[in-house]
Order: structure tokens, then C-alpha cells, then sequence
């Protein structure tokens, strides 16, 4: 039977009762420290394989264990696959490869990601660094659509539900906090900090990168450990649309001498390009925008 996106279903359906209804066939529950309790009761070695076969050829397979998990689809993102195709599968890429080098000769390693939204992201990428031989045995997801009063909360416990049941088949814990307060007090609480934090096309975060990002960031993460991030960004001429179709990615390294973030590689990904290009040190990143 062929699979329906609840996305793309008629609105008469009641989109906020279809994923409430999603979120509990996985039996999903966020115990106090954020732990996260799912299953899949019609999780099949069929759809595994199919799912990984297609991530395998750089495409997706929308199943009954993958169809709430989305990412951002805004008109004129430059992070979005509708404007730029290549970027996402590229900054992934790269983020894979600076996992595996700062994961080398650990025996458990785990990452967070901020502002992480419907998953698809995460999904593709924990995926291919557990097929990288990354022993990634914890993921904690950061994202105020978790906190039970927020409008978008149905949708994002439905892909929470379908993350968590298909990787506790993989041994990896899923952790889910409302706030980068609440996930910075956890993992310094349980001594469990991560090795790896992203910040996939979420420019709310990059605005206040400098005042409670960084901060936070400097507190929480592993030492030698990396923050990646993916942005949208104004045209590479400061307020023009030249280059608004590109996105760029950054990544930062806590220093173990200082225990300060510094600057490892800046990358500029253009549209219909495999791999995103290293800036120079003297090039300036535009600001971020929002959609």
C-alpha cells in the first residue's frame, strides 16, 4: 500500500490530530531528563533496508517508519532543497567526515543538535555516521516545538516518535529537551557531554550566536569537540540577492588550552554543487536571515 505524507493530506483530516494520533503508535513518552521512550509497531526489516538503501544512493524513502520526519521547505531558503538542492546532502558530508576525526579511538561519543525540527536531517545523518563506524550511542535533540504548549508540538512528537523507535534499534539513546538550557544542564548533570553540536538552517540561533550560543557551547562541549553549523545568509554582497541562493557552513573547535571556540573551516555551498567550497580567512560570511 502506497504511503501518504500526513503533510500533504486534506486539512479537513485535522492535521493536529493525525501526528497526535502518529506520536502515540509509538507509545512516545520524555521522561525528566529528556530520555525518550518509543517504538515502531510496524517497524520491519523490509523498510530498514529499504530506507537505508535509498540514503545509500542519495535519495529517501518515505515508509510508515519515515513519513512525519520533514525539513524546512520555506519559499527562498537557501537551506531548503527547493533553492539549493546539493546543500544539505554536502554540509552533511562534512560533517561526517570532522565527526569521524574527533571520534577516532573513542569507544562512545554522542552530538546534539539545536533547533532541530522535524528530523530528517538528523536522521540522514546519524544514519550514515553509524555506517562510518561512529560509535554514536546518544543524540540529544533541541527544539521549543518539544514544550507541550507550543503550536507545532503534534508534528514534532510524531517525528520524535519515528527518530527514537527507529534508532533504539541501533542501541542509541534519544534525549529530547525543550530549551538549550534544559539540554546544558542535563548533560552537565549526567557528566555526558557531546562531542559534536549542529545547528542546521536555524538562523534565530545564529542572531544570538555571540551572546547565548557560544556560551553555552563553550560550557557543554566536549573538549576538542565541534560545532557545525548550516545557515541561510544574504547575498555575498551585503543586502543584494547576489549569491542568496548559496548556504553556508561553518565549523568550530573548543580549543582544549583556552576552552574557547575557534574558527576550524567556513564553507560556501553553492546550488547544484556536490561540495561546498572553503572560504579564505579574509572572507566575510553575510549576515543570516530568517524565513
Amino acid at each position: 500500500m502506497a504511503v501518504q505524507d500526513p503533510r500533504k493530506l486534506p486539512g479537513s483530516i485535522g492535521l493536529e490530530s493525525l501526528f497526535r494520533g502518529r506520536a502515540k503508535e509509538y507509545s512516545l513518552d520524555i521522561a525528566g531528563d529528556g530520555y525518550v521512550i518509543a517504538c515502531d509497531p510496524d517497524a520491519s526489516e523490509e523498510h530498514r533496508a529499504k530506507v537505508r538503501q535509498a540514503l545509500s544512493a542519495g535519495s529517501w524513502h518515505a515508509c510508515r517508519s519515515t513519513d512525519c520526519l520533514g525539513e524546512c521547505t520555506a519559499s527562498g531558503c537557501s537551506c531548503s532543497r527547493s533553492i539549493n538542492p546539493t546543500a544539505r546532502d554536502g554540509f552533511r558530508r562534512h560533517v561526517v567526515q570532522r565527526f569521524a576525526e574527533v571520534a577516532a579511538g573513542k569507544d562512545e561519543v554522542s552530538y546534539a543538535s539545536l533547533g532541530c525540527g522535524l528530523l530528517r536531517f538528523d536522521f540522514e545523518l546519524l544514519e550514515a555516521l553509524l555506517a562510518a563506524q561512529v560509535p554514536v550511542t546518544a543524540v540529544h535533540l533541541v527544539d521549543p516545538q518539544y514544550d507541550g504548549d507550543a503550536k507545532g508540538n503534534d508534528q514534532h512528537r510524531a517525528a520524535l516518535g519515528q527518530f527514537a523507535a527507529w534508532f533504539v534499534e541501533r542501541n542509541v539513546d534519544i534525549y529530547a529537551h525543550t530549551s538549550m538550557e534544559k539540554f546544558a544542564f542535563h548533560v552537565r548533570q549526567a557528566q555526558a557531554l557531546p562531542l559534536v553540536v549542529l545547528q542546521v538552517d536555524c538562523s534565530e540561533l545564529t542572531w544570538i550566536f555571540d551572546s547565548q550560543v557560544q556560551p553555552m557551547l563553550e560550557e557543554v562541549l566536549f573538549y576538542g569537540g565541534l560545532f557545525c553549523a548550516l545557515t541561510a545568509r544574504e547575498g555575498a554582497a551585503q543586502g543584494t540577492s547576489s549569491g542568496a541562493t548559496d548556504a553556508w557552513g561553518e565549523v568550530w573547535r573548543l580549543v582544549p588550552e583556552s576552552g574557547r571556540l575557534r574558527t576550524v573551516s567556513r564553507l560556501r555551498f553553492r546550488p547544484g554543487e556536490p561540495e561546498g567550497r572553503l572560504l579564505d580567512e579574509d572572507e566575510r560570511m553575510p549576515p543570516a536571515v530568517g524565513h
